[in-house]
């Protein structure tokens, strides 16, 4: 019997790349048991104006300014790693009907009509695999509802970097062994710590000084953290007799980064420190 796998993201452009290469992969097979945005179910109107811009534009790199001022209306949130993305992999392909195939779950994925939802879940079959790419620790009801069933992807290789812009805080100490440990992608379990579950892959950036900026590189980070898990999920959902071990690895320079600690000014430290080991490699 096919395992069905459920992702829950956040709604930003970044995470579109991860829900086209999911739907791509996934369609309407068996094993698809849906989008889940964390989301404020009121604001489905804006996504079905950011489904329309992605069928209007879908593939292209360059926008014209208008188009350009048109995505920041509709990504309240676009940054500097949106950008390069699209720069980089054009505007990701979405399909039309995806508006009435979303669930919004609401802002709060730890409140008690969440839980409701995820239980009555958990009680058909096959009890389903979560697959998540979430900025909000998950409360600890969850790892006990599903148990080995959560695997986030996260935008580093652990357990060199932990935490939220965790590449980028590694770029702001200039230490180019350790961002050269840490840029890449982690598919793991989830526990009750901050990226700390076993891990059942992780793939380092050939060179991460290859990009032009340190958001561009950050952007080919997202872009393999999607890429092992939508892999991940095509397994799990496949290998009925079989799932992954996870296992734990340990680091002396273990440390979770806060979302918090990255200010304007550790955002202005990451750019140079980039910059900066990007000059010191091509020295070399």
């Amino acid at each position: 019997m096919q395992s069905t796998c459920v992702l829950m993201s956040e709604g930003s452009f970044h995470a579109t790349y991860l829900m086209s290469l999911w739907l791509e992969e996934f369609g309407a097979a068996p094993s698809f048991g849906g989008v889940f945005i964390r989301d404020d179910p009121g604001r489905a109107g804006l996504y079905r104006q950011r489904i329309a811009f992605h069928l209007a534009h879908a593939g292209k790199r360059d926008l014209t300014p208008s188009e350009w001022e048109q995505l920041r209306h509709l990504y309240e949130d676009l940054g500097e790693t949106d950008e390069a993305m699209l720069r980089m992999y054009g505007v990701p392909s979405l399909p039309g009907d995806l508006p009435e195939r979303l669930g919004f779950l609401g802002e709060n994925l730890n409140a008690a009509n969440v839980r409701s939802w995820a239980e009555d879940l958990c009680r058909r079959e096959p009890t389903p695999y979560f697959f998540v790419f979430l900025d909000r620790l998950l409360a600890p009801w969850w790892i006990e509802l599903a148990p080995g069933r959560i695997i986030n992807g996260h935008s580093a290789v652990l357990p060199h970097a932990r935490g939220m812009y965790a590449s980028e805080q590694v770029a702001a100490e200039r230490n180019m062994e350790r961002f050269r440990l840490c840029v890449g992608a982690t598919v793991h379990f989830v526990d009750n710590g901050v990226d700390t579950g076993p891990l059942i892959r992780a793939e380092r950036l050939r060179d991460p000084f290859a990009f032009r900026t340190l958001w561009e590189c950050k952007g080919a980070s997202f872009w393999t953290a999607f890429d092992l898990l939508v892999g991940v999920a095509r397994d799990v959902s496949l290998r009925s007799g079989t799932l992954p071990a996870g296992l734990r690895v340990v680091a002396p320079d273990d440390r979770a980064f806060r979302s918090k600690d990255f200010d304007a000014s550790r955002r202005l430290a990451a750019v140079a420190g980039y910059v900066s080991m990007k000059q010191h490699a091509a020295a070399r």
